[in-house]
């Protein structure tokens, strides 16, 4: 837990530009998880006021971490992507405004491989 203390401080360090201070932290955090499976995150930063493309830090309780830039910028909204399992922990950018987790989808832990054949039990295991 203390990481994790750490780590949301780190994040929350404010940066000022231009004696401004800037910085967003999720508004919708709420349990979200992909458990094992992997997952897409899709994170938007609303009434940015047309800044320039800002970064995304986030964490989850797998382990994974994502710090990445805007893959979309528009004259009041960024776009974010991350791909990570667990619960998300926080998230947070550089920029003004409203961030909030848009949307994601999980994927399936793959099946476990078959259990090797028994040439006892199978005329056909090779």
């Amino acid at each position: 837990m203390v990481k994790q203390k750490q780590w949301f401080l780190a994040v929350a360090v404010i940066l000022c530009m231009g004696g401004a201070a800037y910085a967003a932290d999720i508004g919708n955090l709420s349990g979200q998880s992909c458990g094992d499976a992997t997952g897409t995150w899709h994170f938007v930063n609303n009434q940015t006021g047309g800044a320039a493309a800002g970064t995304l830090d986030a964490m989850w309780s797998s382990g994974n971490v994502c710090s990445v830039s805007a893959s979309s910028v528009n004259k009041n909204n960024q776009h974010f992507y991350c791909i990570a399992s667990g619960a998300l922990l926080g998230a947070s950018t550089d920029l003004p405004g409203r961030l909030v987790l848009s949307d994601f989808s999980c994927g399936t832990t793959p099946p476990p491989p078959p259990p090797p054949c028994d040439p006892k039990k199978d005329p056909d295991c090779k």
